[in-house]
């Protein structure tokens, strides 16, 4: 019984930051589906951007956990700027995958893994290191060999650089990236 009130109040509470804070328009959204018309995986999710936000509406957060949009969403942000009623449907579906891995409910393991070592290589480097990112996501996936012959095709050209680059401000990207793992 604690556990649902507690469940229902987390739940509760994301409702209340996506519509106070993350983007008060939600409510504006009248279906056009104008966002799935132009999403490039809307025919791969379980819920197509329209039916996410009619979710949020319903304050149904624990349906759209449980399903694989938010966990897909590339964040190309062409719903965004295709909704006449101007809803930042990208910045609603990132805010729910980082909620999701905090509320423990992120199911998909292979992209759970992606985004972790995916946001750690930045914050060591400032920026992304291919090299070393996919190399620790197939360690971490049990698949060590997995994509090596096209490693070496890729190498041979000098299409990727195998020393990082450092930017300038990395404790600060660092700092940020903390906050969110």
């Amino acid at each position: 019984m604690a556990v649902d009130r507690f469940k229902k109040s987390y739940l509760n509470k994301i409702h209340d930051e996506l519509v106070n804070t993350v983007d008060p328009n939600i409510y504006y959204c009248y279906q056009c589906g104008k966002c799935a018309a132009g999403c490039p995986l809307a025919d791969v999710y379980e819920y197509q951007p329209n039916q996410v936000i009619r979710l949020i509406q319903l304050n149904k957060i624990d349906s759209i956990l449980d399903a694989n949009s938010v966990y897909l969403c590339l964040s190309c942000e062409i719903c965004s700027s295709r909704c006449p009623q101007e809803v930042k449907i990208a910045s609603i579906m990132n805010y729910l995958r980082v909620r999701s891995w905090q509320y423990g409910k992120f199911k998909l393991p292979l992209i759970r893994n992606f985004y972790r070592i995916f946001l750690k290589t930045i914050g060591v480097f400032g920026r992304s290191f291919e090299p070393l990112l996919i190399l620790i996501l197939n360690i971490a996936n049990k698949k060590f060999f997995n994509d090596f012959d096209i490693a070496f095709k890729i190498l041979k050209k000098r299409k990727i650089k195998i020393i990082p680059e450092f930017v300038r401000g990395r404790k600060e990207v660092s700092e940020i990236i903390k906050q969110n793992l």
